[in-house]
């Protein structure tokens, strides 16, 4: 296995589960102007203020708990990836015969399987992610690194290089570390409610014909 065939299937999946965040069942696109939407500008501005309680970032017990449960994570979203592509392949998408609500509601359809297959294998390499950021605070010991305003100055003539850029990088990655665990469960909230959105819309279609 080589880089670049890992490049070809990581790059798409990752482009395809941001992308699907904007697009409803309908294949409308509302895409963010700042990249991000401003809920997630709001849970990176709430992860960095979350350092002020946190100092020392999140504890060795905490940081492995975080591992086991996002390692057990992955294989529940490999498994439902599974089971909904099992759906995806047994529902039949001809037209021929069909009115125009119901070929509507096929594409709605479609759409769905694609939004709930993007950002569930999305969610897959963010856990995947999360997993690998709490192995490296295990390896360099980052949560008996405490930050204080301490290791930074505005005095040009006081700053010690090192622990300026040593104390930035650890900032850094608390604060992305603090984004990526709000920004999965914003996700894992989102394709919950999308999935209960379309199955109850699939549900109130069906007719309760009698039988004479």
């Amino acid at each position: 296995m080589q880089y670049k065939s890992v490049k070809s299937l990581l790059v798409p999946l990752i482009k395809s589960g941001q992308e699907w965040q904007s697009i409803d069942v309908n294949g409308q696109i509302k895409k963010p102007k700042l990249y991000l939407s401003n809920i997630q500008w709001f849970l990176l501005f709430v992860g960095a203020i979350a350092l002020l309680k946190l100092p020392k970032g999140f504890s060795q017990d905490i940081v492995g708990y975080i591992m086991s449960a996002f390692g057990i994570s992955v294989s529940l979203f490999m498994s439902l990836l599974v089971s909904i592509f099992d759906k995806f392949e047994n529902t039949s998408f001809k037209i021929e015969g069909k009115g125009d609500h119901e070929i509507v509601r096929l594409k709605q359809k479609k759409n769905f399987f694609k939004r709930f297959i993007s950002i569930t294998s999305y969610l897959v390499i963010l856990s995947i992610v999360i997993v690998v950021m709490c192995s490296f605070s295990y390896i360099l010991n980052l949560p008996q690194r405490k930050l204080s305003p301490d290791n930074f100055t505005l005095s040009f003539r006081e700053i010690d290089i090192f622990l300026t850029i040593k104390s930035s990088l650890i900032l850094l990655y608390r604060t992305l570390f603090n984004y990526l665990l709000l920004n999965y469960l914003l996700l894992t909230i989102f394709i919950t409610s999308s999935a209960f959105e379309y199955y109850m819309s699939e549900i109130n279609s069906r007719i309760i014909e009698d039988i004479e």
